[in-house]
């Protein structure tokens, strides 16, 4: 199938081109690899649903923090395009203003015209997206495709964006199970599973016209990138150093961020407090060390911080339901 990348919604920026794979599969559906040394690895896949409705599924492995600034994907129509973004995993930050950022944790919606997009944005790491490209123009141009509802709906949309900056939600589980059910479909052919995926889409944006997203409180906590530099070098500070206890007091002052700043932001970008994600976080290790190896629990216990392997248990038993002894009995 030949390429026209100019009839495209998106195209992969010219000087990186030669960085680019694409191929269709027998759906139809187009892959595009991209990798880049010692910057990124991403695996697009493109899914033309309707006229002017392009949905893409998107993996990234993020060596190096990607950036607006310096993008792999460029729009083909930018002044027409809204785009409605669902971090499945990784971490993002969307700029509101000079130095100031509001963190984007996994299960959050962000949604943005093109045109009022002057802001910057970072993603970082291993990041699973899937992205709703919606071109006004060329709804438009097809608005006879449409029935007389969804034109409005779609339109209404569009009204939406352009009066509102940044957009941004947590999903609740009906968008959620939406896009779940989009992501496991297996479908039997080619066209069952486009007649699916346009069903979803439907769905996506009767959910986001009902949920009346221009009356939400978007008054998101913003921090600086130094900050949200700070706390994500402290999580893998904790995350290195489960047997020491160090209080937090302690830890903010070593880091030099302030002790309510580095609470809030940490809750911002990972949707929980630290003290709850660090006790989880161990817990799940000693999980794992139950589970695969041959430690007895006294050991297992100081390897998470606990120099009494009775309060262990006890806390073991607590968070888990089950003695750390049984739990191994029923692992082998």
């Amino acid at each position: 199938m030949k390429e026209n990348e100019n009839k495209r919604s998106t195209k992969i920026q010219d000087k990186y081109s030669s960085y680019k794979e694409s191929f269709y599969d027998e759906r139809g559906y187009r892959h595009i690899f991209v990798n880049i040394p010692a910057k990124l690895k991403a695996h697009f896949i493109e899914y033309d649903l309707l006229p002017g409705i392009t949905l893409y599924f998107n993996k990234c492995d993020l060596i190096q923090r990607y950036t607006n600034n310096d993008p792999i994907i460029q729009y083909t129509n930018p002044k027409n395009m809204t785009v409605f973004n669902y971090l499945i995993k990784g971490q993002a930050q969307i700029g509101v203003d000079d130095n100031k950022y509001i963190p984007i944790k996994e299960d959050d919606i962000y949604i943005h015209a093109i045109p009022t997009y002057e802001t910057t944005f970072s993603f970082y790491g291993e990041t699973m997206l899937l992205h709703i490209v919606l071109d006004k123009s060329e709804i438009e141009k097809r608005k006879d495709t449409y029935s007389i509802e969804y034109y409005k709906l779609l339109n209404k949309l569009f009204s939406i964006t352009e009066n509102e900056k940044n957009i941004i939600f947590k999903s609740e589980h009906k968008i959620k199970d939406i896009l779940m059910d989009m992501r496991v479909y297996d479908a039997k052919d080619d066209i069952s599973q486009r007649v699916y995926y346009q069903i979803k889409i439907i769905e996506i944006i009767t959910y986001l016209y009902e949920l009346n997203i221009s009356a939400m409180d978007n008054n998101y906590k913003t921090y600086t990138d130094a900050q949200i530099r700070v706390v994500r070098k402290i999580k893998n500070h904790l995350s290195r150093d489960i047997a020491s206890y160090i209080s937090l007091e302690v830890l903010a002052n070593s880091y030099g961020i302030n002790l309510t700043t580095l609470k809030n932001c940490f809750r911002d970008m990972y949707g929980k407090p630290l003290y709850t994600w660090y006790r989880e976080y161990k817990f799940l290790r000693a999980k794992e060390l139950i589970k695969n190896t041959d430690y007895p629990i006294s050991k297992i216990a100081n390897m998470i911080g606990y120099k009494s392997s009775s309060k262990f248990t006890k806390a073991f038993k607590k968070e888990m339901g089950v003695l750390p002894s049984s739990y191994r009995k029923n692992k082998k």
